[in-house]
C-alpha cells in the first residue's frame, strides 16, 4: 500500500517557525514533522510514499535526498486543496492508499483502520479521534457500526454534536480520485465528503486509539512537545543521548530531552519541560524550563528561559531573559542583557542589540541599539524600528514621564513626520494632554512658538533620510536629559496601561506660527544662495529672503539645526572652522565672555586671547534661555552671524585662524565598562582634565575630549595639536592608556 502526504501547507499559524521552511520540516526533539509521519506509517507496513508539495517545495525534496525511503513528489503550480493535490497524484495510485498530513503528530496504528476499511467494503474510511474540545476541528457523527451520518467544520460549543473529529487521515478506494474534479481546487472534507455522504456512498469514520495532535499553532506545537516529554506518544520516548556533554555540576529535572553532542555547562538548570537540540551550547549558570532550543543553537552565560522556544542556529548572549511564550527564529542574534517580554516574537536572522527590551514583535528589520532613544531623542525607520504601537505608547509616556498636562508640536512637513506627529499626539491626547499643533516649520521656530504658549514641553518630527528622528523638549525648551529618556522608555517597554478614569486632551491647531520666531529675531539674514532641506526651512527661507551681497553658500539641514557652509572660494567649513569663525566675530562685535560647547576646537583660546575676549567651556548649550552660547542648534541664527558681518570674507577670517590638525577616533568599548575607561583616562590626566558631558585634557602636545556614545559600544576621542605628528603621538598615547 502506497500513502499520499499533503505537505504542500504555509504553516501561516505557525510562523515565524515556518518563515524560512515548510510546515512539514519544523522539528519536533530535533526531528522534522514529516519525518515521524512517515515512520508511524511504516510501523504499519507502508513503505511507499508520495508527497504533495507546494511552498518551498525543494527544501523537502532536498530534505529526503540522504533518506533511505521511497519517496516520490507531486509539485502544484497553484493550491488545488486538500483532495486536488491528491487528484495529481492519481497516476500513481492504482489499489487502496492511505492520505495523511504532513503536520500531524500521532502514534495511530492505521494497519487496523486499513483492516476497517476492508471489513465494511468501504469506499472511503476517515479516521477519527475523540478530544474533549472539538472547536477547531472537523467534527464527525457516526453510527455504531462507523457509517458517517453528518460533517460540521469548526462548530461553536452551540453546534457541538459529537467529541470524535477528523484527523486527516484517510483511506481511500482508486475510484475516489474520479470523483475529484481535475484543475480545481477541492477539498476532502468540504467538498468530497459530503459529496459523498449526500449520495449515500459507503463512507465510514473508524474511532482510533492513540494520540493525535494537529501541530497547526504555536500553542499545539508547545502543548506536543510536553506530551512526548510525560510519555503520551508511543514510540517517541524522551531521553538524554549518551554523547551529550553534560557538566556534573547541571542540574537535570525531568521531564526533559537532551539530543545528541549538546553541551550542559556548570550551573545549568534544565527543565522540567524542557528539549535540547543536537549540538546546542548552554554556557555556565543559565536556566531553561518549559523551552525548546533548537539544533546548534547557543545560549550564554546566566540566559533565564521560560517557556521559550528557541530556534536553530539562534544565539542569546550573556545574560538575557527570555519570557513565557517568547519564540526566537532561525539564526536570531539577541545581544547581552536583553529582555523579552512574554510572547513577543522575532522573526528570522534579525539582531536584536544588548541590554534590548523587546515588548513587541520584531518583523522587519533590526534592533541595532539596545535603547529606544539615540543622542538628542529617537530615531528610526517606520514600521521596522518604529512600529505604529511603539510610536503611540511614547506619547502617551512622554506625558506620564513628565507629568504635562499640555505639549506642543510641530514637524518638517514630509508624509513619514507627519504620521509619527499625529500618532505621537494621539498617544498624548490618551494619556490626558492637550496637544498644539504649531503646523509645519523647523526646530528652532518650533521651539520658540512652543515657548510662546508655554507649554510643559513638546516633541517636534522630521525626517532623516531613510528614518524619522523625533527631539523631545521640555518646558524651557531644552531637550530632555537621558534620565527623563529612560524612564520614558520604560514606561514604553513596560507596556502599563493607562488609568481608565484619564480624560483624553483636546487637539488645538495654531495659525501662522512662524510669527513668533521672526519677530524674536528680525535681524536674521540668509546668503541668497541658501538651500533648504525641508519644505519647513523653505518657507522660514522665503519669509526671511536672501541677501545677495553674502557670497557664501549654505545648505539647512531638514529640522534646521545644523547646516554646511562654503566660503566664497568653494571650501567646506569643518565643524572646527565654524566654531572658530563663530567666536571670531562675536568677539570682534562685543568684547565680552562667549559660552562654547565642551568639546570644541582648542582654537578657541587662542582667538580670544588675541582678539582681548574670553571663552567659557560649558556642557552643550540645548537651551533658548542661554542666549549667550553659540547657537549650534539653530542654523539660521549661526548662518545669519556669518551673513550679516560685513567687514571682511569669511576665507579671509578663515585664514588667519590658528593652524590645527585634529583627529577622531572611535574606540571600541563594551557598553558595561565605558564608566571604567572614562575613570581610568580621569585618574591618569587627573591634573589636566575636567568633567562635564566628556572628558577635556590639555597639555602642551595638544587638546584632547574624550566622550563615551551614550548607546554604542564605544568612545570617541578627539584630538587637537600643531601639527599631524604631534596629533598621531597624542591619540596614541591616550589609546595605549584605555587599551
Amino acid at each position: 500500500m502506497k500513502s499520499v502526504i499533503m505537505a504542500g501547507g504555509f504553516g501561516t499559524r505557525l510562523k515565524p517557525l515556518t518563515c524560512l521552511r515548510p510546515k512539514p520540516l519544523v522539528p519536533i526533539l530535533g526531528k522534522a514533522m514529516i519525518d515521524h509521519v512517515l515512520n508511524n506509517l511504516e510501523k504499519s507496513g507502508i513503505k511507499e510514499h508520495i508527497l504533495t508539495l507546494f511552498h518551498l517545495p525543494q527544501m523537502i525534496i532536498d530534505h529526503f535526498s540522504a533518506e533511505d525511503k521511497i519517496v516520490d513528489f507531486t509539485i502544484e503550480k497553484e493550491p488545488m486543496g486538500t483532495a486536488g493535490s491528491v487528484k495529481e497524484a492519481a497516476n500513481y495510485l492504482k489499489e487502496t492508499f492511505i492520505v495523511a498530513s504532513g503536520d500531524a503528530l500521532t502514534d495511530i496504528d492505521v494497519s487496523k483502520a486499513i483492516e476497517f476499511h476492508r471489513r465494511k467494503g468501504a469506499l472511503a474510511t476517515i479516521v477519527l479521534t475523540r478530544v474533549a474540545e472539538p472547536l477547531e476541528y472537523g467534527v464527525v457523527l457516526s453510527k455504531a457500526d462507523g457509517t458517517i451520518t453528518r460533517f460540521l467544520e469548526k462548530p461553536t460549543w452551540g453546534e457541538v454534536f459529537s467529541d470524535t473529529v477528523n484527523t486527516g487521515i484517510y483511506i481511500l478506494e482508486p475510484s475516489v480520485l474520479e470523483l475529484i474534479p481535475a484543475g480545481r481546487n477541492y477539498d476532502f472534507s468540504k467538498d468530497l465528503f459530503p459529496a459523498l455522504l449526500k449520495a449515500n456512498k459507503p463512507l465510514f469514520g473508524y474511532i482510533a486509539d492513540g494520540y493525535w495532535s494537529d501541530v497547526g499553532s504555536i500553542n499545539q506545537y508547545r502543548e506536543s512537545h510536553w506530551d512526548v516529554l510525560m510519555g503520551k506518544v508511543n514510540g517517541l520516548v524522551p531521553y538524554i543521548d549518551d554523547q551529550a556533554q553534560i557538566d556534573a555540576t547541571a542540574l537535570i529535572r525531568q521531564p526533559v530531552c537532551i539530543l545528541a553532542n549538546a553541551k550542559i555547562g556548570p550551573g545549568v538548570k534544565v527543565g522540567p519541560f524542557a528539549v535540547i537540540g543536537e549540538g546546542a551550547v548552554i554556557e555556565k549558570d543559565s536556566s531553561l524550563s518549559y523551552t525548546i532550543v533548537g539544533n546548534r543553537t547557543y545560549i550564554g552565560k546566566r540566559v533565564i528561559a521560560e517557556g521559550a522556544i528557541i530556534d536553530e542556529r539562534a544565539y542569546v548572549g550573556d545574560g538575557s531573559r527570555l519570557l513565557d511564550g517568547s519564540i526566537i527564529s532561525q539564526g536570531v542574534t539577541i545581544g547581552e542583557q536583553s529582555l523579552l517580554t512574554p510572547k513577543v516574537r522575532v522573526y528570522p536572522e534579525k539582531h536584536i542589540g544588548p541590554m534590548s527590551i523587546v515588548n513587541s514583535d520584531l518583523i522587519y528589520g533590526s534592533l541595532e541599539r539596545g535603547q529606544l532613544f539615540s543622542q538628542k531623542g529617537l530615531r528610526g525607520k517606520l514600521h521596522s524600528d518604529l512600529s505604529l504601537d511603539t510610536i503611540t505608547r511614547t506619547g502617551a509616556s512622554f506625558v506620564e514621564a513628565t507629568g504635562a498636562n499640555s505639549l506642543a508640536t510641530a514637524c518638517d512637513g514630509s508624509d513619514k513626520a507627519k504620521l509619527v506627529k499625529r500618532l505621537l499626539s494621539a498617544g498624548a491626547m490618551a494619556a490626558g494632554a492637550d496637544v498644539y499643533d504649531l503646523g509645519e516649520q523647523v526646530l528652532p521656530a518650533f521651539k520658540i512658538g512652543m515657548l510662546r504658549r508655554e507649554t510643559n514641553g513638546g516633541f517636534y518630527v522630521f525626517s532623516e533620510g531613510e528614518s524619522v528622528a523625533v527631539r523631545f523638549l521640555d518646558a524651557k525648551g531644552c531637550y530632555i536629559d537621558a534620565a527623563k529618556e529612560r524612564k520614558i522608555e520604560n514606561l514604553v517597554k513596560t507596556g502599563d496601561g493607562l488609568h481608565p478614569q484619564i480624560e483624553p486632551g483636546q487637539l488645538f491647531f495654531v495659525p501662522n506660527p512662524l510669527e513668533d520666531y521672526l519677530k524674536s529675531f528680525p535681524e536674521l539674514s540668509l546668503p541668497k544662495d541658501t538651500i533648504c532641506d525641508s519644505m519647513a526651512g523653505k518657507r522660514l527661507f522665503e519669509a526671511i529672503g536672501g541677501n545677495d551681497q553674502a557670497k557664501i553658500k549654505v545648505q539647512i539641514s531638514t529640522s534646521g539645526e545644523d547646516c554646511r557652509i562654503w566660503d566664497e572660494k568653494g571650501h567646506e567649513l569643518t565643524t572646527a572652522e565654524k566654531e572658530a569663525a563663530s567666536v571670531y566675530i562675536l568677539l570682534k562685535e562685543k568684547k565680552e565672555a562667549v559660552k562654547v560647547p565642551l568639546g570644541a576646537t582648542s582654537m578657541l583660546e587662542e582667538i580670544a586671547a588675541e582678539l582681548g575676549g574670553k571663552v567659557e567651556r560649558v556642557r552643550l548649550g540645548l537651551c533658548y534661555s542661554e542666549t549667550s552660547v553659540i547657537p549650534w542648534h539653530d542654523a539660521f541664527r549661526l548662518v545669519s552671524l556669518f551673513t550679516k558681518y560685513q567687514e571682511e570674507p569669511l576665507q579671509q577670517i578663515l585664514e588667519k585662524l590658528p593652524k590645527k590638525v585634529q583627529l577622531v577616533k572611535e574606540l571600541n568599548c563594551p557598553l558595561h565598562k565605558r564608566s571604567q575607561a572614562m575613570l581610568q583616562f580621569a585618574l591618569e590626566y587627573s591634573k589636566e582634565c575636567q568633567e562635564e558631558a566628556g572628558l577635556v585634557y590639555k597639555d602642551q602636545s595638544g587638546f584632547a575630549y574624550l566622550q563615551p556614545d551614550d548607546y554604542k559600544p564605544l568612545i570617541r576621542l578627539t584630538v587637537e595639536s600643531d601639527s599631524m605628528e604631534m596629533a598621531s603621538e597624542l591619540v596614541e598615547k591616550i589609546s595605549q592608556k584605555l587599551r
